[in-house]
């Protein structure tokens, strides 16, 4: 799902392209600070990971975001070589993408990407499942 060669929107003459989940996705997550979609619910393959603000997601895939370079970095979990993730619309840090994993029980994350849950709003159908389906069953 990640879009174009800066894994992000695309810009054709100055104007910034935002992809658009289709419409048909139920429950998407959003960037906190400009609302643009990020990723569907059924990319999310992790809820227990630790971002550098606290809890963190793990999706396979991701839209509207672009990332840096590649570096090295020591993570909880061991040396990975990680590129940060931005918002494409807001330029938020929003997590990073695991490029390289020098670990052979890490490989998995390997082209997976953390979002941060202080930069993350769910949207589109959440309060579907906060209603209580019996009231509409004792009319």
């Amino acid at each position: 799902m990640v879009k174009n060669g800066h894994h992000g929107g695309s810009k054709a003459l100055g104007k910034l392209f935002q992809f658009y989940l289709p419409a048909k996705t139920h429950r998407t997550y959003s960037c906190l600070h400009c609302r643009v979609q990020l990723a569907s619910h059924d990319e999310l393959i992790s809820k227990s990971f630790q971002g550098s603000q606290g809890r963190a997601y793990l999706f396979n895939s991701v839209v509207n975001v672009n990332t840096s370079a590649a570096e090295e970095r020591v993570l909880l979990t061991g040396l990975h070589e990680v590129a940060d993730v931005y918002c494409d619309c807001c330029k938020t840090l929003l997590g990073w993408k695991y490029e390289h994993a020098f670990e052979s029980s890490q490989k998995y994350k390997e082209g997976k990407y953390i979002i941060e849950l202080v930069h993350m709003i769910k949207d589109n159908g959440w309060d579907d499942e906060n209603i209580d389906k019996t009231t509409y069953l004792k009319k």
